[in-house]
């Protein structure tokens, strides 16, 4: 009776430990992405420098299965704006955070992006080019054990802290493509980073994740240069992929 009682009781650990494997590579990541925010101003209105913001924070929401992943804002953000005068000078900065959202087929390496932009909204689609080469280099982020990649390729330095306890290749933004769930990511050594505040592994509902239908179709090239030439046409500039910062001066 006892050995029956024992195989009773190991089936029992072995069933539940399977099923927490079951649901282990699924659930939600909240991040925190904090860009930092360098803006120079000449003439009368560098007297404002020193009352401008020098970082813009979001919270950032991911929703994971080992085959798919939504990346949106985890909340509504309200739009940042400041009106200055001093010497004669006016001085008008206004931080958006627009409503984007990143569907990712982790199994074919697809990316379907939709973008606000300017009250215009873009759909985005093109495969995942993330090329990482794995330095060896270990930290623990949420106690979560992580190992060190660069990505290749970057125009400015990109460093990803990833977790193969989380076996989903998946990531923030449209970082992904390594054999572990990425937890933060470093962007021109600090000047943008992406860095997870929480984690909930629990199944999701079937319909938690779908792919973002609305906007114009537009290749990466295509939108990218809708972006520069407006921002060019309105005196402003592009914030480091944390939505956009628009800057007026007039005397």
């Amino acid at each position: 009776m006892k050995n029956l009682y024992f195989l009773i009781a190991a089936i029992f650990i072995i069933g539940s430990v399977t099923a927490q494997n079951e649901i282990s590579n699924e659930g939600s990541i909240t991040y925190e992405q904090v860009v930092k925010i360098e803006i120079k101003l000449d003439g009368d209105a560098s007297a404002f420098a020193d009352m401008l913001p020098k970082e813009r924070k979001s919270l950032k929401s991911l929703l994971f299965t080992p085959e798919m992943s939504l990346y949106q804002n985890k909340e509504s953000e309200e739009d940042e704006s400041m009106h200055m005068s001093q010497g004669g000078a006016n001085v008008m900065i206004r931080m958006a955070e627009p409503e984007n959202i990143i569907f990712t087929d982790l199994s074919k390496g697809e990316q379907i992006e939709q973008r606000e932009f300017m009250t215009r909204t873009f759909l985005i689609e093109g495969a995942t080019q993330n090329k990482w080469k794995i330095t060896g280099k270990q930290k623990t982020i949420l106690d979560y054990p992580c190992q060190e990649a660069e990505l290749d390729g970057a125009e400015n330095k990109t460093v990803a802290w990833f977790t193969p306890v989380i076996a989903v290749s998946g990531g923030p933004g449209n970082f992904a493509g390594l054999p572990g769930m990425i937890l933060a990511v470093d962007i021109n050594d600090g000047k943008n980073t992406i860095t997870a505040t929480s984690v909930d592994l629990a199944e999701l509902d079937k319909n938690a994740i779908e792919k973002p239908k609305k906007g114009k179709k537009v290749t990466r090239e295509e939108y990218d240069q809708v972006v520069a030439e407006k921002m060019k046409e309105m005196g402003g500039e592009q914030g480091g992929g944390n939505g956009t910062i628009m800057i007026r001066v007039q005397k």
